[in-house]
């Protein structure tokens, strides 16, 4: 029985206690795609090449804390959620009180707050803030199958899902996925599917410092001119149009006033009517 969308983010860990690292990976388990950095200049790269969301480090990767990585990183990518997972000693205490100050969105400390349910919760309530809740937001009163297609389409982008992959994860044969959205007025599994990485891509952009080619890449476009093109053929927009107009928000109402503001699916043999939420 299908049970929702599965989250599958990205989730780049600087991480050098081995001990950590295992414990996020039993939190959370299937969840989302962690990638493990060896040091900061990884950690960076990783964050501006791949769609990652949320990133947990150690402060103190060195010896001390290094804040001045942290305020590099955030000034490049202000989306990326940021979260300290460091050991408590006395000489970190005032480093610890100011992380919120330099940048850090959340702070776990070692055997005090990293049992699997506390560091679980913690990636959730980040999830809760990303671009995933603004889609289910703004699908609500959607037929369900409808809604977690959607997601899916968002929360595994990076994934370049096929049809038959989308089919499979929302336990249901293509053709009633395919029935299911054309009931709604949505488009069909592949469009839908790139729909799905635009809108990840536009959140990308958001980020200025990303550059077209490198989310073209993130996201498996062939290359930056496939990526411009499929802008243009679903958006008539340019990269940059996109930034300018909003990012992911622009897409997803351009996506929602294309399958329209009322649609008839099919209760009881008569044609219903509902309303789209398109303040995104």
């Amino acid at each position: 029985m299908y049970a929702g969308p599965e989250t599958m983010g990205v989730i780049a860990t600087l991480l050098p206690n081995a001990g950590h690292l295992q414990r996020l990976r039993t939190a959370i388990r299937d969840r989302h795609q962690v990638v493990a950095c060896d040091d900061w200049a990884s950690l960076i790269r990783v964050c501006e090449q791949q769609p990652v969301r949320l990133a947990i480090v150690d402060l103190f990767v060195g010896g001390r804390a290094n804040f001045e990585r942290v305020r590099h990183l955030k000034q490049r990518l202000p989306r990326l959620t940021l979260i300290a997972y460091v050991a408590f000693t006395p000489d970190r205490a005032h480093d610890l009180f100011d992380a919120g100050r330099q940048g850090m969105d959340g702070l776990v400390i070692a055997d005090q707050d990293d049992a699997p349910r506390a560091l679980l919760a913690l990636v959730e309530t980040a999830e809760s803030k990303s671009l995933g809740a603004v889609v289910r937001r703004s699908l609500e009163g959607v037929d369900a199958v409808v809604r977690d297609a959607v997601l899916l389409a968002v929360t595994r982008a990076h994934e370049r899902l096929s049809p038959e992959a989308l089919a499979r994860l929302l336990a249901l044969p293509r053709r009633t996925v395919s029935q299911r959205l054309s009931n709604a007025g949505f488009p069909a599994p592949q469009r839908l599917l790139t729909w799905g990485r635009l809108i990840v891509a536009a959140h990308l952009l958001e980020d200025r410092h990303r550059s077209a080619d490198r989310i073209a890449l993130a996201l498996d476009f062939p290359s930056g001119s496939a990526f411009r093109n499929t802008c243009q053929r679903y958006l008539h927009a340019t990269p940059r149009e996109i930034r300018g107009r909003g990012g992911a928000a622009y897409v997803i109402r351009t996506m929602l006033r294309q399958v329209g503001a009322t649609d008839q699916p099919r209760t009881s043999g008569r044609p219903g009517k509902r309303t789209l939420a398109l303040a995104v």
